[in-house]
């Protein structure tokens, strides 16, 4: 029991480092996931971008990616909020109540997922 505490309490450490090295006051990078055995990521800002304006994430998809579920936790692992874009390019709006960091993760149609980290201030 102890150690699944302590894993839990790892992994958040880990989760807020990341989403601070990847906090960009412009706008949120969006990473494209290779496979779930290899973690390397690479830009993917020609498909799909977003934004943190103040309170509200906005996530485009500017080529057709077919559909995309999205999903944004808070620091904790709790998710916050989800959305289904049926029908790509499109766009989806996302607004964030509370401050603090957040990590929105993107899974598209053909199997290929993207993350990005951002940050809401007060």
């Amino acid at each position: 029991m102890k150690r699944l505490i302590l894993l839990i309490m790892l992994s958040q450490i880990v989760f807020c480092a990341e989403a601070k090295q990847k906090n960009v006051a412009e706008g949120v990078d969006v990473y494209s996931i290779h496979s779930s055995i290899y973690n390397a990521a690479e830009p993917r800002s020609e498909s799909i971008s977003a934004d943190i304006t103040g309170h509200v994430l906005t996530i485009t998809f500017n080529d057709n990616v077919g559909i995309a579920h999205i999903v944004i936790k808070d620091s904790n692992g709790v998710y916050i909020d989800s959305d289904n874009v049926i029908s790509t390019p499109d766009h989806a709006t996302f607004i964030i109540n509370d401050a603090g960091y957040y990590r929105m993760d993107i899974t598209l149609s053909n199997g290929e997922q993207c993350y990005g980290y951002f940050q809401v201030e007060n």
